[in-house]
């Protein structure tokens, strides 16, 4: 597993708050961006949630959460009071999750849409580190090519990071699933 280093955490911790603020002012008081949106019937990638968020997560059917957030443990009282499960792969803000945690992250919210349950996954905006892990989750699960998960998580959430294809880690996860493939 690959540490992140000093200045990863260091410049991450510095401009936490900024962002934060930032995301807050377009998605809570301009609400220029949706602060979540579904990308299938069963998932949904979107911004941190607060405490305050969670009745609404519940009432929508959300039932399980991947938090891809070092800096955030999520609002786990709240979610234990509707029933919620968390997955929590810490990643510094601005790095990506680890190959490690992106199988785990995929896992878990295959385990929980093939019960029929409704998964939000998140980051501090819902622009990267959440979306790479969804964007594994629908090439593995939904057989879609890289380019094609991109351009949906796109289609329904335009502010992603629009090159979510070129993180090494996607491109380590494509190939393990390559290498993984019965041979004919």
């Amino acid at each position: 597993m690959k540490k992140r280093s000093f200045y990863d955490r260091v410049y991450a911790g510095t401009v936490f708050y900024p962002t934060l603020a930032w995301n807050m002012m377009l998605g809570r008081v301009l609400k220029i961006r949706n602060w979540w949106d579904f990308i299938d019937d069963h998932v949904i990638v979107g911004a941190r949630p607060f405490a305050r968020d969670v009745n609404a997560l519940a009432a929508i059917g959300v039932r399980a959460v991947v938090n891809t957030c070092e800096e955030y443990g999520g609002p786990v009282e709240e979610y234990g009071r509707h029933g919620i499960v968390q997955l929590h792969i810490p990643t510094v803000d601005f790095t990506h999750p680890t190959i490690e945690n992106v199988r785990q992250g995929v896992e878990f919210v295959q385990e929980h849409v093939s019960q029929g349950k409704i998964v939000y996954i998140h980051c501090k905006a819902g622009r990267a580190r959440s979306a790479t892990v969804a964007i594994c989750w629908l090439i593995q699960y939904r057989q879609m090519s890289a380019a094609d998960a991109q351009a949906l998580l796109l289609s329904k959430r335009p502010h992603i990071n629009p090159r979510l294809t070129e993180r090494a880690v996607v491109n380590e996860f494509i190939a393990e699933l390559k290498d993984n493939e019965p041979q004919e």
